[in-house]
């Protein structure tokens, strides 16, 4: 494999972590809103911890909250 080849791979390998990271924390995001909670908290939480550990403590101990609207 040539130099622009390999270049090419890791540009769309890093795309394709940015992209997962972003899929992570914006989870992270749109569960904390849906149970009531500030988002911001549970993003330093995840930045901290886990956003996987985070994606699971909001799922067993915290239920969605019903809101009209």
């Amino acid at each position: 494999m040539n130099d622009g080849g390999a270049a090419i791979l890791i540009l769309v390998y890093l795309a394709t972590v940015l992209v997962v990271l972003w899929l992570l924390f914006a989870t992270v995001w749109r569960m904390a809103e849906k149970r009531g909670h500030n988002p911001w908290g549970w993003l330093f939480i995840s930045l901290c911890w886990s956003p996987v550990g985070s994606i699971i403590v909001m799922w067993v101990f915290f239920p969605i909250l019903d809101v009209e609207k």
